[in-house]
């Protein structure tokens, strides 16, 4: 799956840089950095071949940069990433709740945290050829190189449980969207992805929201 990631993009890419100057204007290139803001469900560590800590992750923080190749009809965004996030005790908690009931409360979970790095080539296709305020689909591919620390399940502060996490691992990504693009000047832009992440034993989902600006 990988591979096929790498020999999407590239086609796409090669696609995209080798146009031809039509009525004397030449693709436009730009760059830009944004931010992200997502709720997703990994699995977490495994055990045994099982996921250790599913549906305890809360949302997560990061941002990347993006270079922008615009064509006549459609552009494309290559952007990189960088995202982390944490398990939520309260989920874990609430999790907890439906098998030992009140008990849960005295659980928590220390360590656990993922960090993400990302690189996607998406496609944007305009919705309205409007001049400012210009609505657009997206959809792309990419690689995710996923980290996992070590987690322990704490009770009233005492390690009860140990998880261990993986340093890395690289797998394939792709996702759909919308977003809305603000020209004044400099492009801003507010945009909704749905993302899967091929892992294993389930895939892992992420819904990223991505402000950002484009020079």
């Amino acid at each position: 799956m990988r591979s096929l990631a790498l020999v999407i993009a590239l086609m796409i890419a090669a696609t995209a840089f080798s146009q031809p100057v039509v009525g004397g204007l030449a693709p436009s290139v730009n760059f830009g950095v944004h931010a992200n803001f997502m709720n997703a469900n990994f699995p977490g560590p495994q055990i045994n071949g099982a996921t250790a800590l599913k549906d305890v992750y809360g949302a997560g923080f990061g941002g990347g940069i993006h270079l922008d190749v615009q064509l006549a009809m459609v552009s494309f965004r290559i952007s990189g990433d960088y995202l982390s996030f944490s398990p939520d005790n309260d989920k874990y908690r609430q999790g907890l709740e439906g098998i030992i009931g009140t008990a849960a409360g005295q659980f928590s979970v220390d360590g656990g945290g993922i960090t993400m790095l990302s690189g996607n080539l998406n496609a944007k296709m305009a919705i309205l050829p409007l001049p400012i305020v210009k609505p657009y689909l997206t959809g792309g591919i990419g690689l995710a190189r996923l980290s996992v620390d070590d987690a322990k399940v704490m009770q009233n502060g005492v390690e009860t449980k140990a998880y261990g996490g993986f340093s890395s691992e690289t797998c394939t990504a792709w996702n759909l969207g919308a977003g809305v693009d603000l020209s004044i000047g400099v492009t801003l832009f507010l945009e909704v992805k749905y993302m899967w992440i091929v892992t294993e034993p389930e895939t892992s989902t992420l819904v990223p929201v991505t402000i950002g600006v484009t020079f």
